[in-house]
């Protein structure tokens, strides 16, 4: 039986990507956290997010910007807080994150809709010829209040990508279909750097997309949700995702039957 290696964590996989001139242009600056890397951080880009290196959906994440002569946090999908200092600020931190090890990570300022952020989850899987696919793209909207994007956690929507970026942007078909390819080769190009750690079957990204179309690639999942796709009026994305996974999850038992 092979044994998979750990999973690397926020920080390390960072790294890995930006070892990828492929990738290294879609990556918010990121460092591991400290006092004085926050306030670096903070000094050259005046909002960043502090997150654990282990999170996922959401959990832990925090936002922090510099507002006048004082500081906000905002903590998940709770009340944002008001410091009046960079100690008192960084206390706050070291509170909430207990003893989780974190990272603090440009704000890349994502798009809106109806004055709440997205950003954009890009759904690769391997078929049943174990060969990768781009099955799901859609955008997930923050809800209301809300530092972080995650559907469940913030009471959030889920959005086609075209119904998104019209409604932020006015958008046009072309342009979106243009948007659309560059999120699927990032994809590839992800999925691909993934693959010289160790094998995945599926991979779930989040990409972000600023004011002048950049994209950003935020988050790497590799246990993605399916149900995600379910929220969508259009549930032709989320039958597709759901017939990968079983087709895959079939020529994977024959293989296995075959070699016993």
């Amino acid at each position: 039986m092979s044994h998979r290696r750990p999973e690397l964590g926020k920080w390390r996989l960072w790294k890995l990507f930006w070892s990828d001139a492929a990738i290294r242009p879609y990556l918010p600056a990121t460092r591991p956290f400290s006092d004085h890397a926050l306030e670096t951080m903070l000094n050259r880009y005046g909002s960043v997010y502090v997150k654990p290196i282990a999170g996922a959906r959401g959990q832990g994440v925090m936002r922090t910007y510099r507002r006048q002569q004082a500081y906000g946090l905002h903590f998940e999908a709770r009340n944002p807080l008001s410091m009046a200092s960079l100690p008192s600020l960084t206390r706050e931190i070291h509170r909430l994150a207990g003893s989780r090890t974190l990272i603090v990570q440009q704000d890349v300022r994502l798009l809106r809709v109806h004055g709440r952020p997205f950003d954009i989850r890009v759904m690769m899987q391997k078929n049943r010829e174990f060969r990768w696919t781009c099955t799901g793209i859609c955008a997930k909207v923050a809800g209301p209040h809300s530092a972080i994007t995650n559907v469940a956690r913030s009471h959030g929507a889920v959005m086609s990508l075209a119904d998104a970026l019209r409604e932020s942007q006015g958008w046009s078909a072309l342009a979106i279909q243009t948007l659309q390819r560059r999120l699927e080769r990032l994809g590839f190009a992800a999925c691909r750097r993934f693959e010289r750690y160790q094998p995945y079957a599926e991979i779930g990204l989040d990409v972000g997309v600023d004011r002048t179309g950049h994209l950003w690639l935020l988050e790497e999942n590799t246990g993605p949700s399916h149900m995600l796709f379910h929220h969508m009026r259009d549930q032709s994305a989320y039958r597709l995702i759901t017939k990968t996974a079983q087709e895959r999850r079939q020529a994977a038992r024959r293989l296995r039957q075959r070699s016993g």
